[in-house]
């Protein structure tokens, strides 16, 4: 490398004095003396050329191999947290439980990480997961583009070398590509493959851009009439057919002039009485979204929706089922940023916390916009025209879920902090031990959980919801207020259809003698190595006996855990032998063939016999 700097610098001085030298030589030098001097500017010229070229090609074979790995992109997959206010659930493990179908269950405290099967399956996906979904690019290209191994410039400029910047751009996307094989070969977890790739994805956005998130779903929401989260979009067909008028040919220019004033005017009017009527149905609708859209001022929303009338649309319909990047899905893309930003920067959107930095990043709020739309409406749009109602039950499922969750939340860290026996918290850890129940005003209306131990439930109750109230009062802050009280209303509410489930790895005394005793042995067999976790009705809540909660297994079982046992007809070991044995031989077995096709005889059974009796 030095040498052929050394060999350029001493080809350039000698090209310099050479051409000096022909300038100021006198007009008495033979001719033949200036042929030569101009071969030697012609041969110095040349040679400093073809060292410049070693060079470039030197400094792109030594150039350091980009060993940058990509970063992770994230996933939409979360819908049992999402805009859950309390806190993340504990990650416990308990290492007691030796059911086989341990690692089976969510939520359960000895769920260990993922199988085998799963790895593998993990790493045969490693290379499609790095592809592009979409317009989304891949996550390879976008660590080579931003890892400073080419030389283009950042702001978008032309670089000095095209080609210098290709090569190197394709030698750092394999070298990513390269090291993402490995991590795929080594069992590290892969990145997911993003269930919706437009915009970005919510767990990207940053804390303090949440609430200004929230209040532009809430525009959004408004100027498409979605009052709640069982609203879905209507069929754009019509909207896009008067869309597409505009781009008509037009004969008499003069009165197509005079139609678009004349609509101009009526687009006013519509537009008002659009924007009330939204405002009285926010009013007399109840939840989250319609108190947030009520307090839009009509004066702004009208302004709002006089944008939508003249920018020629009938009203403001995506369409989520054609391509997203289609000139009409742009304009409402670019009506609902506009709208927004006007109602921020105006003062329509008090209370909401809308964060005006934010609200003027054009690029985030077109990603925000492209998100929720062509992610969350798209999808319940079509979840509820396949299966009518299943968005209404989904929602109501998801809210039972995260009150189950919280509620199975604060019980456990309630009985960690009283130092319960280990069979007990594993019990309150789980989501399914506890029923689910809808909030009514200042009531919760609780449903009856089938075959719940009454001890189970009058503990819960009385022992972990009165130690977890008073928790929560003494770690208040002044002045703050917490959620209501909890109270039940009598009579319970008939069980719901996940109240069904039955609990993962619990004891066997969660569930009343009764009812285990009528599971199937298959059933039963689930916890026959879970534990017992409560003494009998009359020892449990006997203060005489409350060094109970405290005890080690042994002591517990030899006290009070064997008497308890023996109110359970659990499988014996010959039982669960041929359980497993005829599990197997299921296994094996070929599938029973039915044939299920068309056939040219469509007598009845009893037809055939008297037609073959003839």
């Amino acid at each position: 490398m030095s040498v052929l700097i050394l060999d350029k610098q001493l080809f350039s001085g000698t090209s310099s004095l050479l051409q000096t030298h022909s300038r100021h030589a006198p007009a008495s030098i033979p001719s033949w003396h200036g042929s030569m001097i101009r071969y030697f500017c012609i041969l110095s010229a040349a040679s400093s050329s073809l060292c410049s070229a070693s060079i470039t090609l030197s400094s792109i074979l030594l150039m350091p191999k980009d060993k940058s790995k990509p970063a992770p992109r994230g996933s939409s997959r979360n819908s049992s947290s999402r805009g859950s206010k309390g806190k993340s659930k504990p990650q416990v493990r308990f290492t007691a439980t030796a059911d086989k179908d341990k690692g089976k269950h969510r939520g359960s405290p000895s769920e260990t990480g993922s199988s085998t099967g799963t790895a593998r399956k993990k790493a045969r996906t490693a290379a499609g997961a790095q592809d592009s979904t979409g317009q989304g690019t891949s996550t390879a290209a976008g660590t080579a583009s931003g890892s400073g191994a080419t030389t283009g410039t950042t702001d978008g400029t032309q670089p000095s070398n095209p080609g210098l910047a290709t090569n190197a751009d394709q030698g750092s996307t394999g070298a990513a590509g390269d090291t993402v094989g490995a991590e795929a070969e080594d069992g590290t977890p892969t990145q997911k493959r993003l269930r919706n790739p437009w915009g970005i994805q919510p767990k990207e956005v940053e804390k303090g851009a949440k609430p200004t998130q929230r209040a532009f779903q809430r525009v959004i929401r408004a100027l498409c009439g979605l009052l709640t989260q069982h609203d879905i979009l209507p069929s754009a067909e019509g909207k896009l057919n008067h869309y597409d008028k505009r781009f008509d040919k037009v004969d008499d220019m003069r009165f197509h002039m005079r139609t678009l004033v004349d609509q101009s005017r009526t687009a006013v009017r519509e537009a008002t009485e659009r924007a009330k009527t939204v405002l009285r149905d926010a009013e007399r609708a109840s939840g989250p979204i319609a108190n947030d859209i009520a307090r839009i001022p009509a004066a702004h929303l009208s302004t709002v929706f006089t944008m939508v009338q003249k920018a020629g649309l009938q009203g403001f319909c995506p369409d989520v089922e054609g391509p997203v990047q289609s000139g009409c899905n742009q304009l409402h893309r670019h009506l609902a940023v506009a709208a927004f930003q006007f109602l921020s920067s105006s003062f329509g959107l008090m209370g909401l916390n809308v964060n005006n930095e934010v609200a003027h990043h054009h690029n985030l709020l077109e990603d925000m916009y492209n998100n929720f739309v062509y992610g969350t409406l798209a999808q319940n749009t079509k979840m509820e025209r396949r299966r009518p109602g299943s968005l209404s039950q989904s929602q109501k499922n998801s809210t039972a879920y995260k009150t189950r969750t919280r509620l199975a939340t604060a019980q456990f860290n309630t009985a960690h902090t009283l130092k319960l026996r280990k069979p007990v918290q594993r019990m309150v850890y789980i989501n399914e031990v506890h029923s689910d129940d809808e909030h009514d005003g200042k009531v919760h209306r609780v449903r009856e959980k089938t075959g719940r131990n009454p001890i189970v439930t009058k503990f819960l109750l009385e022992t972990l919801d009165v130690k977890t109230e008073e928790y929560r009062k003494c770690n208040m802050r002044s002045g703050q207020k917490g959620p209501p009280t909890r109270q039940r209303d009598d009579p319970l509410l008939p069980t719901s259809d996940i109240g069904l489930i039955l609990p993962p790895n619990v004891p066997i005394d969660f569930f009343t003698p009764e009812f285990y005793n009528s599971l199937t042995v298959k059933e039963r067999a689930r916890y026959v190595t879970t534990g017992v976790a409560f003494p009998l009705a009359q020892y449990a809540f006997n203060e005489s006996h409350a060094q109970w909660m405290s005890m080690g297994k042994a002591e517990f079982m030899k006290a009070y855990g064997n008497e308890v046992l023996s109110l359970y007809n659990v499988p014996s070991a010959e039982e669960i032998t041929e359980l497993s044995d005829s599990d197997a031989g299921e296994e094996l077995d070929d599938e029973e063939e039915i044939d299920l096709a068309d056939t040219d005889n469509e007598m009845d059974v009893d037809e055939q016999e008297v037609a073959g009796m003839v």
